[in-house]
């Protein structure tokens, strides 16, 4: 009788491993379903969005999973043209970045935590110009000023906040604080939530800190294109998150090009694993694993039943 032939090793996969949270937390979930579900080796490359989105372009990597436009269009729109890419989907659209971001006891208080309104008519940017809003957040380095934190020096939108100040005419009545990085934005905020003071300034999610606080978004003119070219005095646009391939990549691993077609995961979902991370101290990795376990009812979505059974099998005893 012949000798049952070996199955052919399938060829190693380099994903993306970029360095956020949200994004590292995605690039171990997809490590773990494509090697003990799909059967292939996995490496993650990490590295910033430019070289990686580069590494993808020439195949020295496979995946970009968490790719950001607008923020990336044009070199996104220029892979695309040259045929070196493919969008292997859009994984989030209901993200949000915002200059005018309160806790929601400003507004409302907390009775539980014995925090009584400060602001209950407080709706719309074009309010923060009342002097009662002023003295509400004012700078205490600069008598007479109110103050708001802005996003860190280098981001895109550190320049957008400026705009935005001046389109709404609030650029003599406050000063834009540069909290210098992300970790002092957080814990910014983060301290004045835990005394139950004033805080306004910028804020994004998925983030954990947005998912495990509750914050209300200062209500600005609806976003439009012909407003944002002009002067940025309206919202910001919600970004769409997305995965790119190298072109050769769907004849590479088809099925798992499959699965990042189906792949979608919300900002309550990320904002909810990254506020895991962070309330247990853990790595990217038992995030993820705490997301298997927890949420199949997200990730079965993007797989075949077998594959699932598989995964499901691996996770049991990590």
């Amino acid at each position: 009788p012949s000798p049952t032939a070996k199955p052919t090793p399938k060829p190693l996969l380099k994903l993306s491993d970029l360095n956020w949270g949200s994004a590292h937390f995605q690039s171990e979930v997809a490590k773990i379903i494509i090697e003990k579900g799909y059967g292939y080796p996995v490496e993650l490359i990490s590295g910033k969005t430019i070289a990686l989105f580069q590494a993808v372009r020439t195949g020295d990597l496979d995946v970009f999973l968490e790719g950001w436009l607008p923020n990336q269009q044009k070199a996104f729109d220029e892979a695309l043209a040259a045929g070196d890419i493919v969008l292997l989907g859009i994984l989030n659209n209901d993200n949000w970045q915002s200059l005018f971001t309160i806790p929601t006891y400003v507004i409302k208080g907390d009775p539980k935590r014995g925090i009584k309104p400060m602001a209950p008519d407080l709706k719309s940017v074009f309010d923060l110009a009342q002097p009662q809003y002023k003295e509400l957040f004012k700078n205490p380095e600069n008598p007479g000023k109110g103050m708001i934190y802005t996003c860190l020096p280098g981001w895109a939108c550190e320049k957008i906040n400026i705009a935005k100040l001046k389109a709404y005419g609030l650029d003599d009545d406050y000063d834009l604080i540069n909290p210098g990085s992300q970790e002092s934005l957080f814990a910014s905020l983060m301290g004045a939530y835990e005394k139950g003071e004033s805080w306004l300034g910028y804020m994004w999610g998925p983030t954990w800190i947005s998912g495990a606080l509750d914050l209300t978004l200062l209500e600005e003119p609806p976003y439009t294109k012909e407003v944002w070219e002009k002067n940025k005095g309206c919202a910001y646009p919600s970004a769409e998150l997305f995965i790119a391939g190298n072109k050769n990549f769907p004849n590479k691993a088809p099925g798992v090009a499959e699965m990042f077609k189906k792949w979608k995961m919300n900002t309550a979902t990320l904002g909810e694993a990254l506020a895991y991370m962070h309330d247990t101290g853990g790595e990217p990795i038992d995030a993820a694993i705490w997301f298997l376990k927890n949420r199949e009812e997200i990730w079965t979505k993007f797989v075949p039943p077998d594959v699932a059974q598989k995964v499901r099998e691996a996770v049991a005893g990590m």
